[in-house]
């Protein structure tokens, strides 16, 4: 590895969990370390759960066919081979040895968005919670919902206050990529 990605004297610091293992031995730190965070990163998003033996929970679940007993149900319905992709990802991220691990920007930024991910809001809007949502999408959920759907916990109202700064960062996108 290059001398200009490996930094000797840096004292990071962090949750144990997603601390390279390879740092915790050595002391040095590289892009990889902040691969192996992106990993635990992954597989807590799927599944909701504490970090504490998530990687070796997810890799019998991979083994015995039963992911989907794990992935967080609160986030809907994962469809099964984008939720295994993201598990495998996760893992790879988490492979003890830093050689090991996928290069962020080569083989992990890359990695196939399945279109219906690719979709992009409309109108943001920012809700109670302060969570940003598609107009639409929060106007149908809050239709028949008085909770927030990234919390689940009660909204204090039903106001719905225009993301404008959001907005025009996706004109600017949208104008860029057609």
């Amino acid at each position: 590895m290059p001398l200009s990605t490996m930094y000797k004297d840096t004292a990071p610091v962090g949750t144990f969990f997603y601390m390279d293992p390879e740092y915790q031995r050595t002391g040095l730190v590289s892009t990889k370390s902040d691969t192996y965070a992106l990993g635990m990163v992954i597989l807590e998003l799927l599944t909701a759960k504490s970090p504490m033996g998530l990687a070796s929970a997810i890799e019998t679940a991979l083994e015995t066919d039963c992911l989907r007993d794990i992935l967080d149900s609160k986030a809907g319905q994962w469809p099964e081979a984008a939720a295994k992709e993201l598990a495998n990802l996760g893992l790879w991220c988490l492979e003890m040895r830093r050689k090991d691990r996928p290069e962020l920007k080569d083989q992990v930024l890359p990695v196939h968005i399945p279109e219906y991910l690719q979709t992009v809001m409309d109108d943001p809007c920012i809700a109670a919670d302060g969570y940003t949502y598609d107009r639409y999408a929060i106007g149908a959920w809050l239709s028949w919902n008085e909770n927030s759907p990234m919390t689940n916990l009660p909204l204090p109202n039903k106001e719905l206050i225009p993301d404008n700064s959001l907005l025009s960062a996706i004109i600017d996108w949208k104008a860029r990529t057609q």
